[in-house]
């Protein structure tokens, strides 16, 4: 394995890693308090999500890859929105106190939404003759790593003011939606 295919791998996984580590810092906001348990349980659902489409996508290869890209944007659209817009409900509930960690089934429908990216990834390095396990530990890696560490930030910054909190976790989740779909708009559309 040569120096380049670690750094290449390195940043793919970096470039995967970050939406999951976006929506953690927003899961974390909306938490409040601290809590190294749902940092640990976002860092293994975030991560095992992110690792296993790119696992995924190198397994069932390319010819899946472009009817699945038609329409992979607009579901991350909607998922990250519905739940964005969930979490900023939940602040004008009295029991917005401290919701703490969400469930895991929350957890994974967000990991699904954060991790379409990493089955395409998969599908297209499928096709190259380079090995799934640089780029798969690394993502597994800098996933959980980097979900936990955002979740932790964004419970402390959460604590001092729960319900701009709530908001704040909310825009945020629905703003990545936006920017997910934007970006695979924009990149269809066609050049004059």
């Amino acid at each position: 394995m040569q120096v380049s295919e670690l750094v290449g791998s390195f940043l793919v996984a970096a470039g995967l890693a970050v939406d999951s580590c976006l929506v953690a810092l927003a899961y974390g906001v909306s938490a409040g308090g601290s809590r190294l348990g749902g940092a640990l349980r976002i860092a293994a659902v975030f991560g095992l999500f992110q690792g296993g489409m790119l696992a995924l996508g190198w397994l069932v290869g390319a010819p899946v890859a472009a009817l699945f890209h038609r329409y992979d944007h607009w579901l991350a659209f909607v998922v990250l929105a519905l739940i964005g817009v969930r979490t900023i409900r939940e602040s004008e509930e009295e029991d917005a106190q401290d919701k703490g960690v969400p469930s895991l089934g929350r957890l994974a429908i967000a990991g699904i939404a954060t991790s379409i990216d990493a089955l395409a990834v998969g599908f297209g390095m499928s096709l190259g003759d380079g090995s799934l396990v640089p780029p798969l530990a690394f993502t597994l890696a800098l996933t959980a790593l980097g979900s936990a560490a955002c979740f932790a930030s964004g419970r402390a910054i959460g604590a001092r003011a729960q319900r701009a909190a709530h908001w704040v976790a909310g825009l945020v989740l629905i703003g990545l939606g936006v920017h997910i779909l934007l970006e695979h708009l924009l990149a269809v559309a066609p050049s004059n």
